[in-house]
C-alpha cells in the first residue's frame, strides 16, 4: 500500500468521526478540535485529558474558548469555538489541517510548543481568524499563500522561531487588515516584499533575505520595521523610506548595506546601532563619515583624468593656476584655447595675511602658555621650600593631553611623592622597612608612625609585575583616551611616547595615610602574581592624596559585549562556530586556573571578556571590587565593570595564589547565579553558573532567563536533539551541519553549568574536558 492510500486510510476514520457526532452529542466544532488531540503525541501536561468525546460541547475544555454567533439566516448560534489558546504546554505533535475548519474561529495560538511538520493551508483560508500565533515550534516547509486574500479578516500573524524555508508569500501584502508580523529566526530567502500598507509591525530579521532594499516599499502605517541580521546589500535608496512615518523605528544592523545614508526621516532619526554591522555604510546616522570618492566624473577645469590621478581628489578639486598666465592641458592646448577663462592667483597681500595671522595666533599661545609655566614654576618651588625638612619629595606635573576625536582628560597637579615607600619594578628602597621579625614594639612604632603619615600628602608609582619600567612622569604625560566609566571609576587607554598602550583605571579616593596604602598595595600584588594566558595582567598602581590608579595591560580587540549589537531577534555575535568555540575554551581555561588558587571571579559576563586581535578570550576585572571597596561587600546596583579596559593587547595576563576570592556584586544581572542573593561568601559554582549563561548565549545568540532555563536540562538534549539544534544562533547554522552531536555537547554543557541547583553544576575543570573534546572543524 502506497503513502498515499496509507495517508487517506488514516484520515477516514476522522471524516467518520465528524459525520456521526451530531447524533451522540458532541457539535461540529468539537470534532474538529478533537483532531487536534489525537495529532499531538505528547502531552506531558495533561493538558488535553479534559478534552472528551462524550461532552455535549467543547466549550469547558482547556484552551477553548466559546461565543454566541449570528449564523447565515441571523439566528444566533450558541456555544461556537471562536479561540483555542494552549501556548507553553510542551505539546508534541503536528497541526492538523481540520483547525482550518472550525468556521467562527477567530484566535489560534499553539506558541512555545514542541509543534512540527508543515502548516496547513486550511488556516489560511479561514476567513475569520484574527490572530495566528505559532512562534517558537519546529514547523518547517514554505509557507503558504493566501489564497482568499481579500477576504481574510488576519490581523496578527506570528510566525517567528520555527524552521519555514522559502519565500515570503506574495499575497502577504494584500491582506487589508493585518497590522503585526513577525516571521523573525527561521531560513526564509528571496527578498524584502514591497508595497506594504497596512502593516504596523513588520519583523522579518535573522532570515536568510538577500537582493536589495525595495524603492516602492510603503510602509506608511509602519510603527516598527526589522531586517537585521539578513544578507541585505546594496546602497539604502532615499524612496525606499519616503512613506514610512518620522517616528518609525527602523532596524537595518548586520547586513552588507554600503554608501551613505540618505538624510531623510526616519533614517536619520535611528539610533546608532540600528545601522551596526554594515561595514560599508556611513553617514550622519553612525558618526561615521563617508570618504571622498577616489576618482571624479568630471575632471574640474577641463583637466584631464590623466592629470587628476596624480594628486588627491581634495587636490584635484582646486582650481590650479601659475601666475596669470593659461593652464595647458594634456593635449597641449590651453584652457583659454578650451573656452576656460584663465583663473587668478592670490594677491601678494593676502597671502601675507595668511601668513601672518596664524604665526601671530601661536605667538599669542606661546606667551600664554610661558606665562602660566612661570607661575606654576614659582608655585611648585615655594611648594619645595615648606617640605624641606619632610621626607616628600616632589614630581612633575602630568597631563591626559587632549586628541582630536576621543574624549580626553586634563589634570595638572603638583604630585609629590612618598620617597619612604617608593618602589620601581617591583622592588622597595625603604629605609625604614621592618621584616616581619621585628618585635611588637617595634611594629607598635612603625603603626603609630604611619598613623601619624596619615595627614601627609602620599603619592607613589608601584610597579608590581618586576617586568615593567614606568616612570610617574612618563605615564602622566602619556596621551588618554576614556574608554568608558560607570560606578566602578573612569577606564583610560594611555599611550606613551614610545606608542606602548596601557589601560588605566580610576578607582576613586584613596587617602588614609601609608596604612592604607601598603594594604592596597597587599592587594594589587597578590592579583598581579595570578598568571595565566586568558587574565589581564596587572602592571602596577598610582596612590595619590585623591585617587587610586590601577595599571594593566591594554587588549585591542575590545569586549565580547562589544561586538555587535545586542537585542532581540538579532544575533549578538557574527562569529563563525570555531571562532565561538576558541572563546568558549579560552574563557574556562581561566576560570579554572582562578578556581585552582582558591580564588572566585564573582562577574562573569561578556564585557569581562576582552578580546586579542587573534580572537583569543581575556578574563578582565578579577579583584577589582576588592580593590575598590578593600573587602567583601554587596551592592544592590553592583558598578559596570570594565577591569583593563574594554580593550587591551594580547599579551599573557596573571593573578595570585596568596589573594583572597575576588569581588563581585548582588545578583542583579542574568550572568549572575541567583543563590548569590542569599550569601555574602562567593562561591566558584557562581561562576560556574555565569559561564553557563555566556556558553548557551555564544550557542544561541540569546541570553536565556531563569524561567527558560526552569524548562531546560541537560536530559533534555538527549530527549528532543533536534528541537535543542534549532535553537542554534542563525548566524551559524549553516556550520551546525555535520557537527550535531558536537552542538548537542555543547548544549548539555550549557544547561549543566546554568543549572538553577548548585549542586548539579559541573566545576570548571571538567567544563574544559568536555570543550576539549568538541572538534574545531566539521568532518
Amino acid at each position: 500500500m502506497n503513502s498515499k492510500n496509507m495517508h487517506i486510510c488514516t484520515l477516514f476514520p476522522l471524516f467518520f468521526l465528524v459525520l456521526v457526532s451530531p447524533a451522540f452529542g458532541l457539535n461540529f466544532d468539537g470534532s474538529l478540535l478533537l483532531s487536534f488531540k489525537y495529532s499531538i503525541i505528547d502531552d506531558p501536561l495533561s493538558v488535553l485529558d479534559n478534552w472528551n468525546y462524550n461532552d455535549a460541547t467543547p466549550c469547558l475544555w482547556t484552551g477553548v474558548t466559546c461565543a454566541e454567533v449570528q449564523n447565515s439566516i441571523g439566528v444566533p448560534d450558541m456555544f461556537r469555538v471562536v479561540g483555542l489558546t494552549l501556548p507553553n504546554f510542551q505539546l508534541l505533535g503536528v497541526i492538523p489541517a481540520y483547525l482550518g475548519f472550525i468556521p467562527h474561529l477567530k484566535k489560534l495560538d499553539l506558541s512555545s510548543n514542541f509543534l512540527n511538520g508543515t502548516l496547513p493551508i486550511s488556516l489560511f483560508n479561514a476567513s475569520e481568524l484574527e490572530v495566528l500565533s505559532l512562534s517558537n515550534n519546529a514547523i518547517s516547509g514554505t509557507i503558504p499563500e493566501f489564497i482568499t486574500a481579500s477576504k481574510s479578516n488576519l490581523k496578527l500573524l506570528n510566525l517567528s522561531d520555527n524552521a519555514f524555508t522559502g519565500t515570503i508569500p506574495s499575497g502577504i501584502t494584500s491582506l487589508q487588515n493585518l497590522s503585526v508580523v513577525s516571521l523573525r529566526s527561521n531560513y526564509l530567502t528571496g527578498f524584502v516584499p514591497s508595497g506594504i500598507r497596512s502593516f504596523e509591525i513588520l519583523d522579518l530579521s535573522s532570515n536568510l533575505l538577500s537582493g536589495s532594499l525595495p524603492v516602492e516599499f510603503g510602509g506608511v502605517n509602519l510603527k516598527y520595521l526589522n531586517l537585521s541580521s539578513n544578507k541585505i546589500s546594496g546602497l539604502v535608496p532615499q524612496e525606499f523610506a519616503k512613506k514610512i512615518p518620522a517616528d518609525a523605528v527602523v532596524d537595518l544592523s548586520f547586513n552588507d548595506l554600503s554608501g551613505e545614508i540618505p538624510e531623510v526621516v526616519p533614517l536619520t532619526n535611528q539610533k546608532t546601532e540600528f545601522y551596526a554591522g554594515n561595514e560599508g555604510l556611513c553617514g550622519k546616522p553612525m558618526k561615521k563619515l563617508c570618504t571622498i570618492p577616489s576618482t571624479l566624473s568630471t575632471p574640474p577645469n577641463g583637466i584631464s583624468t590623466n592629470t587628476s590621478s596624480t594628486s588627491s581628489p581634495a587636490i584635484a578639486a582646486i582650481p590650479k593656476t601659475m601666475d596669470s598666465s593659461t593652464v595647458p592641458d594634456s593635449s597641449g592646448t590651453t584652457a583659454a584655447g578650451a573656452g576656460i577663462p584663465p583663473a587668478k592667483g592670490l594677491k601678494p597681500a593676502a597671502i601675507a595675511g595668511i601668513a601672518v595671522v596664524p604665526l601671530a595666533g601661536v605667538g599669542v599661545l606661546a606667551a600664554i602658555f610661558l606665562f602660566i609655566h612661570q607661575k606654576k614654576k614659582r608655585k611648585l618651588n615655594e611648594t619645595e621650600t615648606k617640605q624641606g625638612a619632610s621626607s616628600i619629595t616632589t614630581i612633575k606635573a602630568y597631563e591626559f593631553e587632549k586628541d582630536s576625536d576621543q574624549s580626553t582628560v586634563k589634570e595638572t597637579r603638583n604630585l609629590p611623592t612618598w620617597t619612604c615607600l617608593r618602589i620601581t619594578n617591583g622592588e622597595e628602597t625603604s629605609e625604614e622597612a621592618t621584616t616581619e621579625s621585628e618585635s611588637e614594639d617595634q611594629s607598635s612604632t612603625n603603626y603609630a608612625a604611619e598613623e601619624e603619615s596619615s595627614n601627609r600628602e602620599i603619592r607613589s608609582l608601584v610597579m608590581v609585575d618586576g617586568e615593567t619600567d614606568l616612570e610617574m612622569d612618563t605615564l602622566f604625560k602619556a596621551s588618554a583616551y576614556v574608554l568608558g566609566s560607570s560606578g566602578a571609576g573612569v577606564v583610560y587607554k594611555a599611550v606613551l611616547q614610545d606608542g606602548t598602550a596601557f589601560a588605566v583605571r580610576r578607582i576613586g579616593e584613596s587617602g588614609g595615610g601609608a596604612r592604607r596604602l601598603k594594604k592596597f598595595e597587599q592587594q594589587v600584588r597578590a592579583i598581579a602574581k595570578m598568571r595565566h594566558q586568558n587574565l589581564v595582567r596587572v602592571r602596577g598602581f598610582y596612590w595619590g592624596d585623591d585617587e587610586k590608579l590601577v595599571i594593566c595591560d591594554y587588549v585591542s580587540n575590545g569586549s565580547l559585549a562589544n561586538i555587535g549589537y545586542r537585542k532581540i531577534g538579532s544575533s549578538p555575535y557574527h562569529l563563525p562556530f570555531e571562532t565561538r568555540l576558541k572563546i568558549a575554551k579560552g574563557v574556562a581555561k581561566g576560570l579554572t586556573y582562578i578556581h585552582s588558587k582558591n580564588n572566585v571571579h564573582g562577574n562573569i559576563k561578556p564585557s569581562n571578556i576582552l578580546l586579542t586581535p587573534d580572537m583569543d578570550p581575556i578574563i578582565s576585572d578579577f579583584g577589582l571590587h576588592r580593590l575598590i571597596h578593600g573587602k567583601y561587600t554587596r551592592k544592590s546596583d553592583g558598578p559596570a565593570r570594565h577591569y583593563g579596559s574594554m580593550r587591551s593587547t594580547d599579551q599573557p595576563v596573571h593573578g595570585s595564589p596568596n589573594m583572597g576570592r575576588a569581588g563581585f556584586v548582588g545578583c542583579t544581572s542574568p550572568y549572575h547565579a541567583p543563590e548569590s542573593l542569599k550569601t555574602l561568601k562567593p562561591n566558584p559554582k557562581w561562576d560556574v553558573y555565569s559561564f553557563g549563561i555566556v556558553l548557551l548565549e555564544l550557542l544561541t545568540g540569546k541570553v536565556f532567563s531563569d524561567r527558560e532555563l526552569g524548562q531546560w536540562t541537560a536530559g533534555s538534549v538527549a530527549e528532543d536533539p533536534a528541537r535543542v539544534l534549532r535553537m542554534a544562533d542563525v548566524a551559524i547554522r549553516g556550520d551546525v551541519a555535520g557537527r550535531e552531536e558536537a552542538v548537542l555537547a555543547w548544549f548539555k554543557l550549557g544547561f549543566s553549568c546554568a543549572s538553577l541547583a548548585p549542586q548539579k553544576r559541573p566545576c570548571m575543570k571538567d567544563a574544559v574536558h568536555v570543550l576539549e573534546k568538541i572538534p574545531c572543524c566539521s568532518n
